[in-house]
């Protein structure tokens, strides 16, 4: 179910993106009001839908937004949002964040230096790549490259205890899981090996449109922030800034990714070893001979276990060494 924050995260990431786009000041004035009203709110979004006069009741919610919400509150995806997030890079919202970066300066670095995430934008500022630019100073570039700094001081990554992941596990997969582009979604990572604490979580799609599917996992209600976003991975902050990377595969990929992404890395090493000894090369694509690389297995994790001649791990034992030699 969508809720009230989740609609108002919503709202606030259309606004931000019609600002970097240059949008009307008035209309991404509507929408922050809009999410204003519904954080105010003290009832859920969804019961004032399903009554009469509906969401229009709303002061600051005209036709467009009552519309947009609605479809957020039905399916769990706002159409604007995801075409907002194919025109407009969501990383840049990251980078807006950064003390000095503003809205307009956003829009300058992606649109006159082709900057989008905040490594592309340091990697500028180190090499001195900013001069001259409309709105960046040398003050500003100096505060930027202090407040990038104090990222580095304290961007230490912190792992969550496993009860507060698995709600966000359980949303994200299935919404996911409701696209009519994804054959298949499972959660990877030491998050499927039944670790206790978490750094981050792994969810891997099985899907023949992976551009529409990761486009679609970054405007979720859920996702505060887009990190990045490429051809075959998106990864976002969720709540309390955890992070999450959604893989996007082809079907008869599956199976050679949920291993390869489950790991452990200790326990991948092994197989690796091991299928070299055999004369394949194992990969998240599938399990390859050397001479000829013909693939041989990689549609189920079952199948890349049998190419190596083993019964299928559990993912519980992956961390286990001796697991590989039983």
């Amino acid at each position: 179910m969508v809720s009230n924050d989740d609609v108002v995260r919503t709202l606030e990431r259309v606004a931000d993106l019609l600002e970097i786009k240059g949008e009307n000041v008035y209309n991404v004035r509507a929408y922050r009001s809009a999410a204003s009203q519904v954080e105010n709110i003290g009832e859920p979004l969804a019961d004032i839908a399903a009554r009469e006069g509906g969401l229009l009741d709303l002061p600051g919610f005209g036709p467009a937004i009552a519309e947009k919400v609605g479809d957020l509150l039905q399916s769990g995806r706002m159409g604007f949002l995801e075409q907002l997030e194919t025109d407009i890079p969501p990383t840049l919202l990251e980078l807006r964040e950064i003390p000095g970066v503003g809205p307009r300066t956003a829009a300058v670095l992606w649109h006159e230096a082709g900057i989008t995430t905040v490594d592309e934008l340091e990697a500028a500022i180190r090499g001195g790549r900013l001069g001259g630019l409309p709105r960046l100073g040398a003050k500003t570039l100096e505060r930027i490259a202090a407040s990038l700094d104090e990222r580095h001081t304290h961007g230490v990554k912190q792992r969550r205890p496993r009860a507060d992941v698995e709600p966000i596990a359980t949303a994200l997969v299935d919404a996911l899981r409701v696209m009519p582009e994804a054959c298949a979604v499972e959660p990877a990572g030491s998050f499927r090996r039944g670790r206790a604490d978490l750094g981050d979580l792994d969810i891997v799609v099985a899907t023949g449109e992976p551009r529409q599917v990761l486009v679609a996992f970054g405007a979720l209600p859920q996702v505060e922030r887009v990190l990045l976003r490429g051809d075959t991975k998106c990864s976002v902050h969720v709540a309390f800034r955890f992070q999450v990377d959604c893989r996007a595969v082809a079907p008869h990929e599956f199976g050679a990714a949920m291993q390869y992404f489950t790991g452990s890395q200790a326990h991948n090493v092994q197989l690796r070893g091991r299928a070299l000894r055999m004369g394949l090369t194992l990969n998240e694509y599938g399990v390859f001979r050397v001479d000829g690389g013909e693939r041989i297995a990689g549609d189920t994790e079952e199948s890349v276990y049998a190419a190596l001649g083993l019964s299928w791990i559990p993912p519980e034992q992956r961390d286990d060494r001796a697991a590989v030699t039983r």
